[in-house]
């Protein structure tokens, strides 16, 4: 095994733990969790998806549903994106509570 290979194993920043383990570590998550966050997430938007569309044909439904929904979505995926983003600082040796 390459010393490159050995560096990244102990590190714990294989393929599979980029892929698999690394993200759902940082929204503090297991990989179980983080796929029913993730599906909610999606299912959500394909049932917007289905509301745009509607709303398209027929323009008097669903005129604020889809916009009102993904204004929610936002704030909620901000607030696990800035928690992730701490923690890649924290892992990278740049956090300070002080700051």
């Amino acid at each position: 095994m390459s010393q490159t290979m050995i560096d990244r194993t102990r590190s714990g920043s294989t393929p599979f733990a980029r892929l698999f383990r690394d993200h759902p570590r940082e929204v503090g998550e297991t990989y179980f969790e983080h796929m029913a966050a993730s599906s909610a997430f999606g299912f959500r938007l394909m049932g917007l998806a289905c509301a745009a569309f509607a709303h398209a044909l027929v323009p008097g439904v669903h005129k604020a549903t889809v916009s009102t929904a993904i204004r929610g979505m936002a704030a909620d995926m901000g607030g696990r994106a800035e928690e992730a983003r701490e923690t890649r600082m924290r892992d990278a040796g740049v956090w300070d509570v002080g700051l």
